[in-house]
């Protein structure tokens, strides 16, 4: 019986499951891209491994299954695990599938040796090396399994002569059949807690429902609409949870926390319970610990870490199936699970909502030689429908869009840096080639756009049309606001950049390059770039006194009345 190589064995693992796409910065392992090739498995070839995981990344995040990044032995594998940061903090199931020095030499100074599971450990919540090649088989798919488990990234070092080996064909058995997708068990909470969570809930006056990350991970859609309309509860989302929510629902409230509307924030410290579905309240959710402190909590989570053992009920559970089993039993109650509600309350959240809706994507800027991010924000969505993807940067960029950008529809259409500066343009790409029937804009600052605009030679070789709208003021905002308004010593020479024109970088690499200053010039270069489908960066001049709104900065910085 012929043997087979470890590296078909990983290529054949990967058809079987119907992995189709593997990003990566070739760095040797010859035998491992033999084996993808004759199985059609795409290469994704990046121009550094931090975009390559960045890619994964947002790919991972569209389609919830395994994905898969690659890095040499040594500086490529150090680079993919300090890329996995985001990754880690957006429960998004990223497998780093990396060579290790030779297994043979290892003790005898090998050239680029490092410790590479030390290195993963703290940003994945799996990681193991095969030495072997007949454990290759079965870490391989516990790395997969443990991905969308969590869900969250894997990793999985394999020696470089361990990949090219043979070994026994029993260890090429086929994988298992079951499809691998976050997230991928649903544990359901006893019928026993679901009534204690309909008593609890019966209990609030002024009830707010929280949905952050995990809700979004969990898949989760009608469900929140239909558990608002029966506890007649206002529904506000972290910036991660965007999304599990449509705007045009009457008790949508928008996102809260740190980057949010200050309507959505006094509704959420209004409340006297709140429903906590998936959200671990962290800094950014809570306007830096200032909501959810003073208030009674129900937490629904599956993951015990996220649960606080001072809430008044802790649920675990799936929040997809909690919810649904949740709203099964308010059916039968419904009367009694309203019957303390303050229905006035409730209704002057929803008008004051709509009121704040109306107004938050105006502006009187009159300006011909740069706008203000809202006209930016407007005609995106103005050019875009309810079931295309944005992806926006971290910082300014997640307040913007996160907080101004109207969500059409429930699922999978707004991705956010979860705080790596720069992930925006790789994970629009790779959002773009898991959704390639949908658009995919990004919206980064010229702070973030520096740290991967290599990735449009990426966009424009493969051919991925994404579009990437660069909010340009030659600063860093963020940082120039607070030195400016908390500080009170502006630092120019660590804030500001020289005069780059990033349409002119784009086409260099080989994408479209356009830029703009008004807004029927951004909507022109909008329908051009969705005309060509081809990748395009749109250089849209911005003010660089625009203050986003970043609530935490309020009272010490001239936030705008309608943000």
């Amino acid at each position: 019986m012929t043997n087979t190589r470890v590296a078909d064995i990983i290529g054949q693992i990967l058809q079987d499951q119907g992995i189709d796409t593997f990003f990566m910065l070739t760095g040797g392992d010859p035998a491992l891209w033999t084996a993808f090739q004759q199985r059609g498995i795409r290469m994704i070839p990046c121009r550094s491994e931090q975009g390559a995981v960045y890619m994964a990344d947002g790919y991972a995040r569209i389609t919830g299954r395994p994905t898969f990044v690659y890095g040499q032995h040594g500086p490529g594998s150090a680079n993919v695990a300090a890329a996995l940061a985001d990754a880690y903090w957006a429960m998004s199931p990223v497998v780093s599938l990396t060579s290790s020095v030779p297994a043979a030499t290892r003790d005898r100074h090998e050239y680029q040796l490092l410790d590479q599971l030390a290195l993963h450990q703290p940003v994945t919540h799996w990681a193991g090396e095969a030495r072997q090649g007949d454990h290759v088989r079965r870490m391989l798919l516990r790395a997969m399994h443990e991905a969308v488990c969590a869900p969250g990234p894997t990793h999985l070092d394999v020696p470089r002569d361990v990949i090219g080996e043979t070994t026994d064909p029993v260890a090429a058995t086929a994988a298992p059949t079951t499809r691998l997708t976050a997230p991928m068990y649903r544990p359901l909470p006893s019928a026993e807690v679901i009534n204690s969570m309909v008593d609890a809930l019966a209990s609030a006056r002024r009830l707010v429902i929280l949905a952050g990350s995990g809700a979004r991970v969990s898949g989760i859609s009608h469900e929140i609409a239909e558990l608002a309309d029966l506890l007649q509860a206002p529904v506000v989302t972290s910036i991660g949870g965007k999304g599990t929510i449509a705007d045009s629902h009457r008790f949508s409230a928008g996102v809260v926390g740190r980057y949010a509307a200050p309507i959505s924030n006094r509704i959420a410290r209004d409340a006297d319970q709140v429903l906590v579905l998936g959200s671990r309240t962290g800094s950014v959710t809570s306007d830096s610990f200032t909501l959810f402190e003073d208030v009674r909590l129900i937490r629904v989570d599956t993951a015990t870490g996220s649960l606080d053992p001072a809430a008044d009920l802790n649920v675990l559970g799936d929040v997809k199936a909690t919810v649904a089993a949740l709203v099964e039993a308010l059916a039968a109650h419904a009367e009694r699970a309203t019957a303390l509600r303050d229905h006035t309350w409730v209704a002057e959240c929803a008008d004051a909502v709509a009121t704040w809706r109306a107004c938050s994507l105006k502006t009187t800027n009159t300006s011909t030689e740069h706008m203000h991010p809202r006209e930016v924000v407007s005609t995106i969505a103005a050019a875009l429908d309810g079931t295309d993807v944005i992806v926006a940067d971290t910082g300014y960029m997640a307040a913007w869009a996160g907080v101004l950008y109207p969500q059409r529809t429930t699922g999978a259409t707004f991705l956010r840096a979860a705080g790596s500066l720069g992930w925006a343009i790789p994970g629009a790409l790779g959002a773009q080639l898991a959704a390639p029937d949908r658009r995919v804009v990004c919206i980064t600052g010229d702070g973030g756009a520096g740290y991967n605009l290599t990735e449009l030679e990426t966009a424009a070789r493969v051919g991925i049309p994404a579009t990437i709208v660069v909010m340009n003021n030659g600063t860093l905002a963020f940082e120039y606001h607070l030195q400016k308004y908390v500080e009170g010593n502006i630092i120019p020479e660590i804030n500001d950049f020289g005069d780059v024109s990033y349409s002119d970088a784009a086409s260099a690499l080989g994408a479209r390059g356009v830029t703009v200053r008004t807004p029927a010039e951004l909507a022109h270069a909008l329908r051009e770039a969705d005309a060509s489908r081809a990748p395009t960066l749109i250089d849209a001049r911005i003010d660089p006194e625009a203050i986003a709104p970043v609530t935490s900065y309020a009272a010490r910085m001239p936030m705008p009345t309608s943000a």
